[in-house]
């Protein structure tokens, strides 16, 4: 983020921070790597240079933080530097964004990319790591549970926790998706079928 980008070349120290109320995606468009066999490099890279473009053009528009972005995978969280109450929501919609941005990219190219994310809500630590190339990252609970939730999956579509269903399920539809152990623990997962 640019307010820890300023302090940093300034020379300043920058700590971890804790916050306590971010919702965090971790999200995964399959189909890449088959994509990746049928096509050049460059082609390749222009494509997924594209899909992150219209992923963070849409993440702009709601509020949300990319974190990273790894090959076929986003990482991304809304309420880490700048409050929102509306966290849960705004990255649900976001996550609703990037299944449309894919759909959108498979009718223009016939191509058959889905989708597949994991969202959870809590708290996380930010900081920079790494030396000599600095890194902003994140990590906590939420991350390692949004990861879960997006890698348990069998199939495409927008998983969440527990915590997310409670705060959206008076709005949004959502069907039982089994269950993911997080420190020896079943928690419930809730997969989004439609916004009402």
């Amino acid at each position: 983020p640019e307010p820890v980008a300023a302090r940093y070349r300034q020379g300043e120290e920058i700590p971890a921070e804790e916050h306590q109320d971010v919702t965090v995606i971790f999200a995964d468009v399959i189909g890449l790597d088959r994509l990746q066999a049928e096509l050049t490099s460059e082609r390749w890279l222009t494509i997924v240079d594209e899909l992150e473009r219209q992923f963070d053009a849409a993440g702009d528009g709601l509020g949300m933080e990319r974190i990273r972005s790894v090959r076929n995978g986003y990482l991304g969280s809304c309420g880490l530097n700048v409050p929102r109450l509306d966290n849960v929501r705004r990255t649900v919609d976001f996550a609703l964004e990037c299944q449309r941005i894919v759909d959108r990219f498979n009718s223009e190219t016939s191509s058959s990319l889905s989708l597949r994310a994991g969202v959870d809500t809590g708290s996380v630590s930010s900081g920079l790591s790494g030396r000599p190339s600095v890194v902003y990252d994140m990590w906590g609970a939420a991350v390692n549970i949004a990861y879960q939730v997006k890698s348990g999956s069998r199939q495409p579509g927008i998983d969440v926790t527990d915590r997310v269903y409670e705060a959206l399920r008076e709005t949004m539809n959502f069907t039982s998706a089994g269950t993911v152990t997080v420190d020896g623990q079943e928690q419930p997962i809730w997969r989004l079928v439609e916004p009402r």
